[in-house]
Parts: C-alpha cells; sequence; structure tokens
C-alpha cells in the first residue's frame, strides 16, 4: 500500500454483507479518487458524529481488506479523532455499511 500524508490512516476495511445491513450491491468500485461516504467514531452516532471520510487503496469488491482513509473536511481531533486501534464505522446516509479499523497512523 502507498504511504501518503494525503491517507494518514492505514488499516483494515471489513464491509458489511446485505444480509448483515451493508451495501445491497455489495463492496463498492473505488475511483481514481477513492471512495467517499460518510463516517462516524463512536461513541459517536451517524446522528451525533457523522462527517465525510475516504477510502482509497482497498481491493475492489473484497469484503475484507486493507485501506488508507482520511477525514474530507473535518481535522483529526475531538469527537473525530482517529488513531491506532481505532474503528471508523463507514456509512451511507445513517446506514453503517463497513468498518475500518485502524492499524497505524502516519
Amino acid at each position: 500500500m502507498p504511504n501518503s500524508p494525503d491517507f494518514p490512516f492505514h488499516g483494515r476495511l471489513v464491509w458489511l454483507t446485505p444480509g448483515q445491513g451493508g451495501r445491497a450491491a455489495g463492496p463498492p468500485q473505488p475511483t481514481d479518487r477513492g471512495y467517499a461516504a460518510n463516517a462516524f467514531v463512536p461513541p459517536r452516532t451517524a446522528e451525533s458524529g457523522l462527517a465525510s471520510f475516504v477510502l482509497r487503496d482497498f481491493e475492489p469488491g473484497a469484503s475484507v481488506t486493507s485501506a488508507a482513509g482520511r477525514w474530507l473536511v473535518v481535522g483529526n481531533a475531538g469527537p473525530y479523532l482517529v488513531r491506532a486501534g481505532t474503528v471508523v464505522v463507514v456509512t451511507e446516509g445513517p446506514k453503517p455499511v463497513g468498518y475500518f479499523h485502524v492499524e497505524r497512523v502516519e
């Protein structure tokens, strides 16, 4: 996985299956810019801590894959603080569709 200061979060991305409430079409196909979604860091929820999040460097169609991520607008602080061990809940609207398990932050 290429290192990039623009995508400082690195870890394992787990997509929920449709049966678990995930995307009906399964894992998304990233574009050249990655995959933009919403996300939050527990204990916040989709109602109290949602912000734009971008994922890239993940295997298209894989249910579990390595990935890199970043907040699009907010900083890595306060309710959006991500560090090694954080789980970022990836959503489409308020619906959780995946979990990004952060292993390291550059």
